[in-house]
């Protein structure tokens, strides 16, 4: 083939990919500082995963001072003063509007740290649960170092990325793998067999994250050359990361960029005009032909919240080594006992904004 046909021919592929992959994100809702406590609710019931907590109502949350302003962001915290022998005093906010497939952007500062007891997330879900399905983009337990992104439905959804643009089996050090994480498990279905109850389909972030030349907004920048945490106090130590959550009729991805290295962050995302197209390789991307994305996933709202104990991080409070590190024999009685081990624990956002491709994907 000569170079003038082979020219042409990879000018059609590219057009024909990003003809598939490429989307005009426009945004909806800016939940920004002063917008974002009047777009969510204060759930105050029992914690439906068992956790040690109270949740508390707005003016609880107010009066307490477990939410408020912090600059120019918002904080979302816990109880860490007092011993609260009836679990403890924390704050759980869902949405008040749902979404059907687009792109939602955190920008977080500070997420509550890596403490043996503690449990938060940044989340998407929807009742009926699981039939209209749920997106974890932030989550983990404990002293945890490395986020956990995951799928939960009911039956007939799983994952293989086998139909993905970029094919590969989420090695770290492969460019072209289409995920940057490791597949913790495959089947979304929270009742499948051979996995435990409610695990879902997961995928956990690579302890360090190095991104390629083509990912870096500057591209006479040198590559970040220590780590860039996605979860907890390392996290945090680094300056926090902007994460992004992009849910189409094909697949669901998740992208982080450290504050440690802002020259990772796409121009087309500060500038408020994201293209995930042009972003590299997320550290999450579920899909394949064994899950209908549009079905399995519905009118999901944003939830943020910080629970303990409970049926994740109670549950290994043993077998996950945080009995042997506080010496206490039980999750709960630690998180009862010790209310300055929790004065890191919270949520500080910088920005919270839903986008959707108005020219559909």
């Amino acid at each position: 083939m000569s170079q003038t046909s082979l020219k042409t021919a990879a000018i059609a592929t590219a057009l024909a990919f990003a003809t598939v992959t490429s989307a005009h994100y426009s945004l909806v809702d800016d939940y920004t500082k002063e917008k974002f406590f009047p777009g969510f609710d204060f759930f105050t019931g029992p914690d439906p995963t068992s956790g040690f907590v109270q949740y508390q109502t707005l003016e609880q949350s107010i009066a307490n001072q477990y939410i408020g302003y912090l600059n120019n962001s918002i904080y979302i915290g816990a109880d860490y003063t007092n011993k609260t022998p009836q679990g403890r005093p924390s704050v759980r906010v869902e949405g008040k509007k749902a979404y059907n497939q687009g792109l939602l952007v955190a920008d977080v500062l500070h997420m509550p740290d890596s403490t043996c007891g503690s449990w938060p997330a940044l989340w998407m879900f929807a009742d009926p649960w699981p039939s209209m399905g749920e997106i974890d983009i932030v989550e983990g337990v404990s002293d945890q170092r490395s986020n956990i992104m995951t799928l939960h439905t009911s039956a007939g959804c799983a994952v293989d990325n086998a139909s993905a643009p970029l094919n590969g089996g989420g090695n770290v050090n492969n460019n072209e793998a289409s995920f940057l994480g490791h597949m913790l498990t495959k089947n979304c279905d929270v009742g499948a067999p051979g996995q435990d109850k409610n695990v879902g389909c997961g995928i956990e972030a690579p302890s360090s994250i190095a991104p390629p030349a083509s990912q870096r907004r500057d591209t006479n920048a040198t590559a970040h050359s220590g780590s860039l945490p996605s979860y907890g106090t390392d996290f945090n130590q680094a300056g926090g990361g902007v994460y992004a959550m992009q849910w189409t009729d094909k697949f669901i991805a998740v992208y982080f960029f450290s504050h440690a290295a802002n020259e990772t962050i796409p121009k087309d995302l500060l500038s408020g005009n994201p293209d995930p197209s042009g972003w590299g390789t997320p550290l999450a991307r579920f899909g394949g032909d064994g899950c209908d994305f549009t079905k399995r996933f519905k009118d999901l709202k944003i939830v943020i919240n910080l629970t303990f104990c409970g049926q994740w991080a109670g549950d290994i409070w043993t077998t996950g080594g945080c009995a042997a590190k506080t010496k206490s024999a039980t999750c709960e009685a630690y998180v009862e006992n010790n209310p300055d081990a929790f004065s890191e624990a919270y949520w500080e956002i910088a920005s919270l904004k839903w986008f959707e491709d108005k020219d559909g994907q």
